[in-house]
């Protein structure tokens, strides 16, 4: 009876840390990390210095996902504050990376307001993607120096 009780108490246990687990990102401006952590953190923040800024400059997004489901695929959204969507990226799966012009963030640069960088996943099946609630999950805020 004390096998069996730790034995559940066991498969209890690694239940509760895989349900626990978050997906992380890390975002490089060219090679150079700014941003590396857990997403659904409210204070993750990617500082950058924007007088420093190239039109040839390149910010990726390397997204990791724990739960790397076949037949879906991960959408990234660049926000301002006001909730207006600047940019929008398409990874046809749920983990991978994804690159694009910093100078597409050029009007946020200029005026120094913070970009929000948010993410959701749905399946490729339109008809399953119908049924799904989909969530946005916040990865960070750039702000700039």
């Amino acid at each position: 009876m004390i096998k069996v009780a730790r034995l559940l108490l066991a498969f209890l246990l690694l239940t509760y840390a895989k349900a626990d687990a978050n997906d992380s990102c890390r975002i490089l401006l060219n090679k150079r990390v700014i941003f590396k952590g857990e997403v659904e953190q409210q204070n993750a923040v990617a500082f950058l210095t924007a007088s420093q800024l190239k039109k040839t400059d390149l910010i990726t997004l390397e997204y990791y996902s724990e739960d790397d489901v076949k037949g879906w695929s991960r959408t990234f959204y660049l926000d301002a504050a006001n909730d207006k969507t600047l940019k929008t990226i398409q990874l046809n799966k749920q983990s991978g990376s994804v690159c694009f012009n910093a100078f597409a963030l050029k009007k946020m640069i200029q005026n120094r307001e913070p970009v929000f960088i948010y993410t959701t996943s749905l399946p490729k099946d339109k008809k399953m993607a119908a049924r799904i609630r989909v969530r946005s999950i916040f990865v960070c805020k750039i702000e700039w120096n």
